[in-house]
């Protein structure tokens, strides 16, 4: 989950809702406050990839908390999140599904990475949240663990929305503002007639 430099035209944040609820649709729990992210991922997500695997690696055979690889149909986790997950942290939680957004939204893509001539990443200034794959692996994630509509009905209690769909209380306060934003208004009363992925 750390922040990398490369780049794809990505979604703007209400398409981004829109996109999380289609995947909660697809896995059948449109309507779920808790999403059980370590059964999407252990499950889930093998039905529709059967190539797809989670791997848990030891904390010292890893740099990073987690990390995607659509190319090779596999999510990489340290141990201590993964445990972390299943014991509901929602930190953990919020990682793995940074990287499933990873996984969904870029398998496809021709992620371009920014280099200099020889050959050293550069970074971007001024990358907008719809160009850095990061940002949208973050949104993915934020909406898919508490959608516009959860966020719509916990609108005076972040903190309920957090408890109920254990996300972080930093992304349960954002959404709950989110959510309340005209530009949201149709997407809050989507239902389970959101078209799969």
């Amino acid at each position: 989950m750390a922040k990398d430099h490369y780049t794809s035209r990505g979604l703007t944040t209400p398409e981004m809702m829109v996109k999380a609820l289609a995947v909660r649709n697809d896995f059948e729990i449109a309507h779920v406050e808790r999403v059980d992210i370590v059964s999407i991922l252990e499950f889930k997500l093998v039905q529709r990839f059967p190539r797809f695997r989670l791997i848990i690696r030891q904390d010292s055979e890893m740099e990073t908390n987690a990390f995607a690889d659509p190319a090779n149909d596999r999510i990489v986790v340290r141990r201590s999140i993964y445990r972390a997950a299943c014991e509901d942290n929602p930190e953990a939680r919020l990682i793995l599904a940074h990287e499933l957004g990873h996984f969904l939204l870029h398998r496809e893509k021709h992620v371009t990475m920014h280099m200099d001539p020889s050959g050293s990443i550069q970074p971007i200034k001024r990358m907008s949240a719809t160009e850095s794959t990061e940002d949208q692996a973050d949104m993915f994630a934020r909406h898919f663990l508490a959608p516009p509509q959860l966020a719509y009905r916990f609108r005076h209690d972040a903190v309920a929305l957090a408890l109920a769909t254990s996300v972080p209380l930093r992304i349960s306060r954002g959404n709950v503002t989110m959510c309340k934003r005209p530009d949201v208004f149709s997407i809050r009363s989507v239902t389970s007639a959101t078209p799969p992925l």
